[in-house]
């Protein structure tokens, strides 16, 4: 899979930009169109649009520099329902959205933007949490996978895109199952993918509480982007069993990307 239209969420705080540099960077790789967009809701303080323009600026004229094919939009109004039909309307298959400094990823209840947005944007979304502003290219990158792979060819192209753009390594990470002597099926068909992509993988496994391991390996060797699935967990499964990937996006040792 190669992306046609890619569409970066731009906001007033700086986090945003360099989650757009992870756009820019897809873009040039797949030769896809970049749309750079925000969304103000009414009466947005001078201020605030002054600081998105500023930064959408900086990002276009990188993007041109990049001989990217590149739009600006600007809309007001709630970003809830103007950006699932702007994504409609560009064709975008891929959404960049920054968290914003406020927003819980993985709150029990789920009313927050990046939550409606998971509910109603039609493309592929990747979430992310910027820790550090200074490592916009990530070298290593850590996969905290399940037994079961819920979407698994789009999250590998989209992993294999991502390693491919950055020249950066990829970790396999799961749970020890001390049953098993192998990875489960899905994670060996990742791997296997990702090989064939001429990709530098790594596996690794552990045991203990799934995002304080997630945590401890990320720190441990070095990584400097975590890629994780959206849990598809109900109220009362995170209620009574958590939400990993919550609790890794909400205390990440690093730069998060839910996709």
């Amino acid at each position: 899979m190669s992306y046609r239209t890619i569409v970066a969420v731009i906001t007033e705080h700086s986090g945003s930009t360099v989650t757009a540099s992870y756009a820019i960077a897809l873009a040039a790789a797949t030769k896809a169109r970049l749309v750079l967009y925000a969304a103000h809701a009414e009466g947005t303080g001078e201020k605030v649009l002054r600081r998105t323009e500023h930064h959408i600026d900086h990002l276009f004229a990188v993007a041109f520099d990049h001989g990217i094919a590149v739009t600006a939009i600007n809309e007001i109004g709630p970003i809830t329902r103007l950006l699932p039909k702007r994504v409609l309307a560009e064709g975008a298959d891929l959404v960049f959205y920054p968290l914003l400094p406020n927003e819980q990823y993985g709150a029990t209840v789920q009313t927050h933007t990046v939550h409606l947005l998971l509910r109603t944007v039609g493309a592929d979304l990747a979430v992310m949490r910027i820790m550090h502003m200074g490592k916009p290219h990530p070298h290593r990158i850590l996969v905290p996978l399940a037994g079961y792979v819920a979407d698994r060819e789009r999250r590998t192209s989209f992993l294999a895109t991502l390693g491919q753009s950055f020249h950066a390594q990829l970790t396999l990470f799961h749970r020890l199952d001390n049953r098993k002597k192998s990875p489960p099926d899905d994670i060996a068909a990742v791997h296997n993918a990702l090989r064939l992509q001429h990709l530098e993988v790594l596996e690794r496994s552990s045991k203990g509480q799934i995002a304080k391991t997630i945590a401890m390996e990320a720190i441990s060797h070095h990584h400097d982007l975590i890629v994780m699935g959206a849990s598809e967990r109900g109220m009362l499964r995170r209620l009574l069993f958590g939400n990993p990937a919550g609790d890794v996006m909400q205390h990440p040792p690093c730069n998060v990307i839910i996709f």
